[in-house]
């Protein structure tokens, strides 16, 4: 990925669904982990950064999951996915994340 930034490795859908299964499962380090994979591979993501804050929030590192949600947000802004509907579910997840995180 770093020799060809276009490279396709896996699919990020498939990686965030393996992160949130593990999520479900309790194993919010795992999540983390597994999550992290889809940010080298796609840090132009506004879907990765959010999916990373709500693992960060379970685990209950709140500083975080603040940052990656105000990533997300930033990235949301710079490089919306292509289809709309599925930007304004990443904007609904952020921006509620981002008001519980810095309401506390």
């Amino acid at each position: 990925k770093k020799k060809d930034p276009n490279a396709f490795l896996f699919p990020e859908s498939a990686v965030n669904l393996l992160g949130y299964d593990r999520l479900q499962k309790g194993d919010t380090k795992e999540a983390i982990q597994v999550l992290k994979l889809n940010e080298l591979a796609y840090p132009r993501s506004a879907n990765v950064y959010d999916s990373l804050g709500d693992a960060y929030l379970a685990d209950h590192q709140d500083e975080l999951a603040l940052q990656y949600s105000e990533k997300a947000l930033k990235i949301l802004e710079e490089n919306p996915p292509a289809n709309a509907d599925f930007g304004r579910l990443i904007r609904e997840s952020v921006e509620g994340k981002l008001r519980k995180l810095r309401h506390q």
